[in-house]
């Protein structure tokens, strides 16, 4: 059985990649122009969309993997998108204080990113992990 922390992980990373594409959803229009503005040529709307659909499901991917195969390779990268996204956000986080319900929203989402990564790396975490290591072993998901 998964410990409540691998749960949790798994919870609050999908709640986070969700609020995620809400806050993409509500800025949409600004952020096309804000590609727009450094890009030049047409088309950008389907491809700004189509990375972003390949980034969500990215994140998905990475946060099932993590919670329920106990892959350590999905759990460092999705760890090391998480410290990007945190080297990037703080300098910014005075801005995004400042811009109202959407801002907020976003700080509230790293929060609940980074306690889903701290998540996993409680106790109960590492021995569940420690034992998808083992030869031969499949833990009860």
């Amino acid at each position: 059985m998964r410990p409540t922390s691998i749960r949790v992980f798994e919870g609050l990373s999908l709640l986070a990649v969700a609020m995620g594409a809400v806050t993409t959803f509500l800025t949409w229009d600004s952020l096309v122009a804000s590609v727009r503005s450094k890009v030049l040529g047409a088309g950008l709307e389907p491809a700004l969309m189509v990375l972003s659909l390949i980034y969500v499901g990215l994140l998905v991917l990475l946060i099932l993997l993590t919670a329920r195969r106990g892959s350590m390779v999905a759990k460092w990268l999705f760890v090391a998108i998480i410290a990007a996204e945190l080297v990037f956000t703080v300098p910014r986080l005075g801005a995004m204080a400042g811009a109202g319900a959407i801002g907020w929203l976003e700080i509230v989402q790293l929060l609940i990113q980074l306690v889903a990564v701290g998540a996993l790396f409680t106790p109960p975490s590492r021995a569940w992990f420690a034992q998808w290591r083992a030869p031969g072993a499949r833990p009860a998901v």
